[in-house]
């Protein structure tokens, strides 16, 4: 134990490092807290770069609502962290939608193929529709269908956009206060900031171009038949009609590459833009509270909208209102993908391979034998009548028609029909003769 004064030297100079602190004398540390509380400068630089992820999935959550390219995903906290990593991937892969919640198949019902989903957006519609529509049980299967009037790739406004216009009106009523009381406007000048950044970073028209990456289906002669589902072990799938309308969910579940030279361009740009702002937000004195107020409404608005269910017109998918007939749930997973080949043909044929990648009974072998028969058949047949569809008809000319009417016209040869002549004895009428060949008749008496 070192001796009395070496005690004393030692306590002097811990109290001298700590501010006169001691156990005795408290004051100091309550004194940097409560000054800690009445403005928490600090802590604002330390927020502005957590929750990058948030703000990316509340993005491509809003991305292509309108008007224009206006998406209302309000100012947070993870902005600048996620300028970064927007910056990464513009550079790199150049995507901006992040990748699906889930792992999901999307399987053509009439030829059978099979694509894991690439689509955020499709990952999106599955998994809103699964807690909606699941009934319980084995397996449940949803039909639905695409709208005529419904306009593919264009959201509806529902609450959670709405939402996100509130909050950015409210967080700029918020950062006006400090403003107004005492004349510092510097929270103002960071929230309007702040805000035209979020709303320059959501308004990339990458956005919705990658959000909606497909052919549109053919109004005259499309029809497409998808079925969307996790696969084996999921207790729900959604089977998707797209007649002459909609867009294809094929080519959307594949995640084309719809990068722009421009939004590399404009993710470094608004990247610098961001990291400016953090030094504008380290050098404000005073007024903090109400910076941390913005910052939080705006987190809350982002984690709404990065989590919150949607319904399919809200993604951008409008869908006819179903029925109790649409929606199939049996007992055994089988008997459901039965019930489903029964109304619509080729949908249990198609996904039954995802649910029993092993042997059937034998029973069962004969009812999905008996389906691919069927199948075939009518392959065979719209493959008939498609081609005698295909054929170019003959066409016989009017006679009536105009020469100049014939020109360009497939020449066909034709022959005059002309109706007999009866024959009459010569003693009982004049003799007549045929002097065109219009049939008209001379009389040779005279």
């Amino acid at each position: 134990m070192p001796p009395p004064q070496l005690r004393h030297l030692l306590g002097r100079g811990h109290q001298a490092r700590s501010g006169g602190a001691g156990p005795t004398n408290t004051e100091p540390y309550f004194s940097a807290e409560s000054s800690s509380w009445r403005s928490p400068d600090d802590i604002l630089s330390i927020l502005m770069i957590i929750g990058g992820d948030i703000v990316q999935r509340a993005v491509a959550q809003l991305a292509g609502s309108g008007p224009g390219h206006f998406a209302p995903v309000a100012f947070s906290f993870g902005w600048l962290a996620y300028s970064v990593s927007a910056l990464t991937s513009a550079v790199g892969d150049g995507r901006l939608l992040p990748p699906p919640d889930m792992v999901a198949y999307v399987v053509n019902a009439r030829t059978g193929y099979v694509r894991e989903n690439a689509s955020w957006v499709l990952g999106r519609l599955l998994r809103d529709h699964e807690k909606r529509t699941f009934k319980g049980g084995s397996l449940t299967v949803a039909f639905f269908r695409t709208m005529p009037n419904g306009k593919a790739g264009v959201p509806a406004r529902d609450w959670v956009y709405w939402s996100g216009v509130l909050v950015i009106l409210a967080q700029l009523a918020i950062a006006v206060i400090p403003g107004a009381l005492d004349g510092n406007w510097i929270p103002l000048i960071v929230t309007a900031g702040g805000t035209a950044l979020a709303l320059t970073a959501s308004g990339l028209p990458q956005w919705r171009e990658e959000k909606y990456a497909a052919r549109v289906v053919d109004p005259v002669k499309g029809r497409e038949v998808v079925c969307i589902t996790r696969g084996n072990g999921s207790t729900f799938a959604m089977v998707v009609t797209s007649d002459r309308t909609g867009i294809r969910l094929e080519d959307l579940a594949g995640g084309r590459d719809k990068r722009r030279t421009v939004t590399s361009v404009m993710s470094a740009v608004l990247c610098v833009l961001w990291v400016v702002l953090l030094l504008t937000v380290e050098g404000l004195q005073g007024d903090a509270w109400y910076l941390l107020a913005v910052g939080g409404l705006g987190m809350v608005q982002n984690v709404v909208a990065a989590g919150a269910p949607r319904r399919a017109d809200a993604l951008g998918f409008h869908f006819e209102p179903t029925t109790k007939d649409d929606v199939l749930k049996e007992k055994k997973v089988i008997q459901t993908l039965m019930k489903a080949e029964e109304k619509e043909p080729g949908v249990g044929l198609a996904i039954l391979p995802l649910f029993f990648p092993g042997d059937l009974r034998e029973d069962e072998k004969e009812y999905w034998d008996v389906k691919k028969a069927e199948k075939a058949a009518r392959e065979v047949a719209a493959k008939k009548a498609k081609e005698t569809k295909e054929r170019i008809p003959e066409r016989t000319p009017d006679r009536n028609m105009p020469e100049k009417d014939l020109k360009g016209t497939p020449s066909v040869s034709f022959v005059a029909e002309v109706p007999p002549t009866p024959l009459v004895p010569i003693t009982s009428r004049p003799s007549r003769r045929r002097t065109d060949t219009a049939a008209t008749l001379v009389d040779d008496s005279r």
